[in-house]
C-alpha cells in the first residue's frame, strides 16, 4: 500500500463515481490571537494497492501532531486491501472532517498518516499570527 496523496481543504467528498473532490486546499492559518479555535477543516488523503497488497488488512493511524509530535487529533482503524490483478491497482480515499480544533500557539502542525509497519506520510502546515490591517477597521 502507498499513499499518493495527502491534503488539508476547507471540503471534501467522495462521488458516487469514487472521485475524489477537494475544495480550498490550503498549508497556512492565519490568527491575530492564540489560542485560536479553526472553525472547520478537512484532512484527506487516497492510498494505493497493488496486487501484491490484495487480500491484507493493513493497520491506519492517522494523527495531527504539533511541534514536539503531541497529537491534538488521533484516529485509528484498519484497512483492507481487496484482491487486485496482476499488472493492476485500486485506490481508496479517506476523508476525515475536524471541526472546532484549537492551536494553542503557532507553531508547525503536521497530520501523520501511518500505514501499516513501513508507510509514513506527512503532510505538514503552518499557523501563523496574522497582521492586523488598521485600515480595514
Amino acid at each position: 500500500m502507498k499513499i499518493r496523496m495527502a491534503v488539508l481543504a476547507d471540503e471534501a467528498n467522495v462521488s458516487q463515481e469514487g472521485k475524489l473532490n477537494l475544495m480550498g486546499i490550503f498549508d497556512r492559518i492565519a490568527a491575530a490571537e492564540f489560542p485560536v479555535i479553526h472553525p472547520k477543516m478537512v484532512f484527506a488523503f487516497r492510498v494505493e494497492a497493488d496486487s501484491g497488497d490484495g487480500g491484507r488488512a493493513f493497520p491506519v493511524n492517522v494523527s495531527m501532531e504539533n511541534e514536539d509530535g503531541e497529537p491534538l487529533f488521533q484516529a485509528e482503524g484498519e484497512m483492507m486491501a481487496p484482491p487486485v490483478p496482476p499488472g493492476e491497482f485500486t485506490t481508496a480515499n479517506q476523508i476525515f472532517a475536524l471541526v472546532g480544533v484549537q492551536f494553542p500557539t503557532p507553531g508547525t502542525y503536521r497530520f501523520v498518516v501511518r500505514l501499516g509497519d513501513s508507510v509514513r506520510h506527512e503532510a505538514p502546515f503552518l499557523v501563523q499570527h496574522s497582521a492586523r490591517d488598521s485600515s480595514m477597521n
